[in-house]
C-alpha cells in the first residue's frame, strides 16, 4: 500500500519518468512546467484586473527610455475620432444628454434604434476617450491620431507588476518541483533581468491588445484577460528552455547517491 502511494506521489512519478529515459523525463518536466505556468497565469490575470483599482489614480508619466516602447498612438486607436477632439467633446456631451442620462429604458432603446450604427460608434469613441484621458498625460488628437502625450505609470504598472509578481512565484515553484534545481542565487538575478526584458515586451503586447480589443464591444470586458493570456503564452515558450538548460539545471546527485543507484 505504501509503495502504491509512493508511485502516485509527485516524487514517484518523477522517478518513473526518469527510469523511462531522458525524453520521457523532459516531457514530464514540460507537463509540470505547463501546470506551474497555469498557476502563474491565474495569479497574473487576477492581479492584472485588480491592480488598476490601485494604480488608476497614478498620473506620473513613464521615463523617456520607455516612451518609445509605449507610444500612446500604438496602444490606443484614436482613428475612431472623425472630428477634432474639442468638436467631438461637444458632440459627445450632447450624445450623453440624449441617451445615457435617460432613466427610461424605453426611451434609451428608442434612442439606440434612432441613432442606429451611430450609437455603437459613439459608444466606442466614449470608451476610447475615457482610456486616453485616464492613461495619457498631455495628449492631443488630430486626424484620428494621438500626436502628443505620454503614457502614465497608472497604465503601465498593473501590467508590469502582475507579470513580475506571478513569474517570481513561477521561478521558485519550477526550481523546487519542476527541475529540482540547486541553481546558485545569482541565477535568480539573471532571471530577473531576463524577466524585465520579457515583461517589457509582454506589457507592450498586453497594452497593444487591450487597446485593440477594447474597441470591440462584446470583447472589451475581457480585453485585459485576453492580453494576459497572450503574454503568458509568450513567456512560457521562452522560459521553459531557458530554465531547463540554463537557469535551473537539475542538481547532480552526490557521489554516494550515484553509487547507491
Amino acid at each position: 500500500m505504501a509503495d502504491e502511494k509512493k508511485k502516485l506521489s509527485l516524487g514517484g512519478i518523477d522517478s518513473a519518468a526518469e527510469e523511462k529515459g531522458s525524453g520521457m523525463k523532459a516531457l514530464w518536466q514540460f507537463v509540470k512546467f505547463i501546470v506551474v505556468s497555469g498557476l502563474v497565469t491565474i495569479i497574473q490575470l487576477v492581479l492584472a484586473n485588480v491592480l488598476p483599482y490601485v494604480f488608476d489614480g497614478v498620473h506620473a508619466t513613464i521615463p523617456h527610455f520607455l516612451q518609445g516602447i509605449f507610444a500612446p498612438n500604438t496602444i490606443f486607436d484614436a482613428s475612431v475620432f472623425d472630428l477634432p477632439i474639442n468638436d467631438w467633446l461637444e458632440t459627445a456631451k450632447q450624445f450623453m444628454n440624449d441617451t445615457f442620462t435617460k432613466v427610461d429604458t424605453g426611451a434609451l432603446k428608442a434612442a439606440k434604434e434612432t441613432l442606429g450604427e451611430g450609437f455603437k460608434v459613439m459608444k466606442t469613441q466614449v470608451n476610447t476617450f475615457v482610456d486616453i484621458n485616464k492613461y495619457v498625460s498631455g495628449y492631443a488628437i488630430e486626424n484620428g491620431s494621438i500626436v502628443k502625450g505620454v503614457i502614465t505609470w497608472g497604465y503601465l504598472l498593473p501590467f508590469f507588476l502582475s507579470n513580475l509578481i506571478a513569474n517570481i512565484y513561477g521561478f521558485y515553484q519550477n526550481k523546487k518541483t519542476t527541475f529540482k534545481s540547486d541553481a546558485p542565487w545569482y541565477n535568480f538575478a539573471i532571471y530577473i533581468v531576463l524577466m524585465i526584458a520579457l515583461i517589457l515586451f509582454s506589457t507592450w503586447l498586453q497594452g497593444w491588445l487591450y487597446g485593440v480589443l477594447s474597441q470591440i464591444s462584446f470583447i472589451a470586458p475581457f480585453a485585459r484577460t485576453i492580453g494576459g493570456l497572450a503574454a503568458g503564452f509568450v513567456q512560457m515558450i521562452v522560459l521553459f528552455p531557458m530554465e531547463k538548460f540554463v537557469l535551473l539545471k537539475e542538481k547532480k546527485p552526490a557521489e554516494g547517491e550515484e553509487a547507491a543507484e
